[in-house]
């Protein structure tokens, strides 16, 4: 027990210690984009910091957080900054970041992964508050390190960390998990081509803004992004986001878009605000098209699939197989099985409909197991059921029946003892698959009734008349 538990309190700091250096990382490619006597014109530290803590809030423990301060500070001393400026800035850094942190507390987790429009909200408004914050902290160190005041020092820090976690956070709340189970090639692949548009666009949109520049560039990129909105998905949208917004800083604060350097700022606080505001419109434009996007498959998976058991219903069975059979190459076999389940009423008369319900479930999830992708799969109703194998033979179709039978009997039997269902199954098969589905599906509902007349729990395979 005690192993177990270092072992898990050593990966627990191992966590801690790598977010505290990819935020140390990120303190210094900030630091990097200064320009002299300025501050950062990009730091994508608190914003990443706070999209991972947000993403993973069991990572916020006291070692992460202490991390994330040294790391802060490190990065303001190992790059020339004094003592008094490392404090100061790192103080304003972290209780933005912990401020937003629990901010994001009172979201819920769908909203936290930005799935609808509603979570755009109380992502502005949270995002808003770490802002708010690290102004607080930001305007007392213009006060000490600058010789400023603290309202100008307060709208600083907001409007630069604004920018940044409307940029940043989206991208890391919303990145694509990388464990295999859930990755999709297919899905991947045709969000990889959906991207080629709109990232051209951008490309566009970005040599545009150089070549002509002017106050009126940074929203260049504004149809490229709402174009990525209505193609891809929310990450990809957050991606091109953060792109354009970082090239537009970067352009504005060498002068290609005509605002000069203001005091410890290289971008102006009104181009800051205006880049945060501008970001959330592809982001809410996204989210409105995925949120619609879940809608529809919900609603066609209730069109298409058995509420309970999860398999095709009649119509779509029939409009799926039929196109399946027309499209077989010619000669291959098609095969069918008609599926019922022996004395099924007397499960419900018995034991309930619950347990019915259980059974149909369960005998489901069996029949699927021995399955391959490209088998069709219905509830045709009550307890009846019915599988079209493409490719498949007479004595194939035959062997995953009397598997399914089999497999049926065994878990019926192990949990419901004797009152458990068995399963009659009828094969029909088309040698050359030159039959209609409908003359397979009456030749396997014969056989079907042939099984139930020799007392059940057994297959009768039959051939089907062209």
């Amino acid at each position: 027990m005690d192993a177990v538990e270092n072992s898990t309190s050593a990966a627990a700091l191992r966590h801690s210690l790598l977010i505290g250096l990819c935020v140390f990382v990120a303190c210094l490619i900030g630091t990097f984009s200064r320009l002299p006597g300025t501050l950062a014109v990009f730091w994508p530290a608190n914003a990443l910091l706070l999209g991972l803590l947000v993403r993973s809030p069991r990572s916020a423990t006291v070692p992460t957080w202490f991390c994330a301060a040294t790391a802060y500070i490190s990065a303001d001393l190992v790059t020339g900054g004094s003592v008094e400026s490392a404090l100061w800035l790192g103080a304003s850094n972290i209780i933005g970041v912990v401020g937003g942190f629990y901010a994001f507390r009172w979201v819920c987790a769908e909203d936290r992964r930005l799935s609808s429009i509603r979570s755009v909200g109380y992502f502005v408004s949270a995002t808003m508050v770490a802002a708010a914050l690290t102004g607080c902290v930001g305007g007392a160190a213009n006060v000490a390190l600058f010789g400023g005041t603290w309202p100008d020092g307060w709208i600083l820090w907001f409007s630069g960390n604004l920018v940044n976690y409307m940029t940043i956070v989206p991208l890391v709340l919303t990145f694509p998990s990388l464990r295999p189970e859930d990755r999709d090639p297919e899905a991947v692949s045709r969000i990889l081509r959906l991207s080629v548009i709109p990232a051209a666009l951008l490309a566009l949109c970005i040599l545009l803004q150089w070549v002509i520049g002017g106050a009126g560039a940074i929203a260049f990129a504004m149809p490229a992004l709402v174009t990525a909105a209505l193609l891809t998905n929310v990450f990809v949208t957050s991606l091109m986001t953060a792109i354009s917004t970082v090239c537009t800083l970067v352009l504005t604060a060498d002068g290609h878009l005509g605002t000069a350097v203001e005091g410890l700022s290289a971008v102006s606080v009104s181009v800051r605000i205006g880049l945060a505001l501008l970001a959330t419109a592809p982001l809410a434009v996204a989210c409105v098209i995925y949120e619609r996007r879940r809608a529809l498959a919900a609603l066609t998976e209730a069109v298409m699939l058995d509420d309970l058991t999860g398999a095709l219903r009649r119509d779509e069975f029939m409009r799926k197989s039929i196109g399946a059979v027309g499209s077989l190459q010619s000669g291959l076999p098609v095969s069918v099985l008609m599926m019922d389940l022996d004395h099924f009423k007397k499960v419900n008369d018995t034991l309930g409909h619950r347990t019915g319900d259980t059974v149909l479930v369960a005998f489901a999830d069996q029949v699927r197991r021995h399955l391959d992708d490209t088998a069709l799969f219905a509830r045709l109703g009550g307890e009846e059921f019915v599988v079209l194998l493409i490719d498949t033979d007479l004595d194939e179709a035959t062997q995953i029946a009397e598997i399914i039978r089999v497999a049926q009997q065994e878990q019926s039997r192990t949990t419901l003892g004797e009152l458990g269902p068995t399963v009659s199954i009828g094969v029909a098969c088309s040698p050359s698959g030159d039959a209609d589905v409908n003359s397979m599906i009456d030749c396997a509902d014969e056989a079907l009734y042939l099984a139930k007349k020799f007392d059940r729990n057994c297959t009768v395979s039959l051939t089907a008349r062209s």
